[in-house]
Parts: C-alpha cells; sequence; structure tokens
C-alpha cells in the first residue's frame, strides 16, 4: 500500500514528472503541497483531486491570490499617495 504522504521524489514518480518539474509547480504555488523543513510534503489525496480537476487548483485559491496581489498593490499605491503628500508638504514648507 502506498503511503498518504509524499515526499518529492514519489510525487514525482506518482505523476510521472521528474523531480525538477514538481518541485518548480510546488515553489510556485501550482500543486497542493507544503513545505516540511527542507522539502515537500503531497497528499495522495490533494493530487488525486488536483489530477481530477485536470490539473489546477481550485477557483476560490485562484481568487484568493488574484485578491490578495490587488490588495497589495492597492497598499503599495497608497503609500506611493502618501509619499507624494508628504514631498509636497515638504516643499512647499520649503517655499520650493
Amino acid at each position: 500500500m502506498a503511503a498518504d504522504v509524499m515526499d518529492t521524489r514519489e510525487a514525482a514518480a506518482y505523476l510521472r514528472l521528474s523531480v525538477e518539474t514538481i518541485k518548480r509547480k510546488a515553489r510556485a504555488g501550482a500543486i497542493p503541497s507544503a513545505k516540511v523543513g527542507r522539502g515537500w510534503r503531497f497528499r495522495r489525496a490533494d493530487l488525486d483531486a488536483w489530477l481530477s480537476r485536470g490539473g489546477t487548483l481550485s477557483e476560490e485559491r485562484v481568487d484568493k491570490g488574484i485578491v490578495l496581489a490587488v490588495e497589495k498593490a492597492m497598499q503599495d499605491v497608497e503609500a506611493g499617495r502618501e509619499q507624494l503628500v508628504d514631498w509636497n508638504k515638504a516643499k512647499a514648507a520649503l517655499g520650493l
């Protein structure tokens, strides 16, 4: 009986992919995995579900990633706006 949790090498053999492809997909968050210490772990049930969806992550996870990216971009824009306002106040105070 195969293990319920696999390391990178076992997951690569199970999916018939190279170890490097598995590592790249895990780092990118493109395959269900968990970083444990210096290595990756993969639950067989998660990989089976991932395969049944055609090798894609759930819509919820993808949508959440997009939302987080947009929120971060908006925070960066707001921080830039605050810095610009502070710079303009400083210039006005100096009479520039």
